[in-house]
């Protein structure tokens, strides 16, 4: 609850005058989450998280540590079922942040609220959000560390500001139809499903209910979020929903 907050600017629900169209500059960049503790004290500091934060639009590439082994697996094709049902559980999705005003607390904290409403155009790995309640925000002195909590208590996560990523901030669209989100030294290239899940449960319910479906399976697991990082001129994969694109390079250039 909100009581459990020091110092928190009375949170409300966000108007068009408290929040703007654009994020304050201080958001804007690549952010990449330490840990994430939730509300039963289960902490996760293993898994790949990255945010790509521009004047409104996101990219949130979230892959589990489990993830790591099926790199070897070449394609969807090359997984075995149990290993197609294992690369359901990302929350990774694009869209935009709504943020209210950035406000100085008598602690002399800067804090602000953001939310991520589900709209047409973005693309969502899971059909239902696991992280539906705005974000309170928080910054420490040089604004290199954020901790961003749930309203609900639900969780507290830790993000640190990735070097050299505050320009360029650019979005387009690749040759081969995929999206690209730039953020200076960090991209992250996005491919929708081909086939459009069905909406109201999350992929885990959806998976288990296609049984040993590999085909249905394979439709709804085949969504990429790769997320790259500039060594030299080139952008390599790091990390991705798809593994085995670990290594791949993107290209950029216009």
């Amino acid at each position: 609850m909100l009581g459990g907050v020091p110092g928190w600017i009375g949170f409300a629900a966000m108007t068009a005058g408290e929040s703007s169209a654009h994020v304050a500059e201080l958001l804007r960049g690549g952010w990449q989450r330490s840990w994430i503790r939730y509300s039963d004290g289960v902490l996760d500091d293993t898994s790949t998280v990255v945010w790509l934060q521009h004047e409104s639009a996101m990219a949130d590439v979230r892959v589990p540590e489990s993830h790591s082994g099926l790199q070897q697996c070449g394609s969807l094709a090359g997984c075995t079922l149990e290993q197609l049902r294992l690369l359901g559980d990302s929350e990774s999705s694009t869209g935009t942040t709504v943020c209210t005003q950035i406000e100085v607390g008598a602690d002399g904290v800067r804090r602000a609220t953001a939310q991520w409403p589900r709209l047409a155009g973005g693309v969502e790995f899971q059909p239902v959000s696991g992280f539906p309640e705005p974000g309170l925000l928080e910054w420490n002195d040089d604004a290199t560390v954020m901790l961003e909590r749930a309203p609900s208590g639900a969780y507290v996560e830790q993000w640190r500001r990735i070097p050299d990523t505050e320009m360029p901030l650019e979005q387009r669209r690749l040759d081969d139809g995929s999206l690209l989100y730039l953020a200076g030294s960090v991209a992250v290239r996005v491919r929708d499903r081909p086939r459009p899940v069905p909406a109201g449960e999350r992929l885990d319910v959806l998976i288990a209910e296609a049984g040993d479906d590999r085909s249905a399976i394979e439709a709804l697991v085949d969504c990429e979020f790769s997320l790259a990082h500039r060594q030299g001129s080139a952008y390599v994969v790091t990390a991705s929903t798809h593994p085995w694109r670990i290594g791949e390079v993107i290209d950029v250039a216009v």
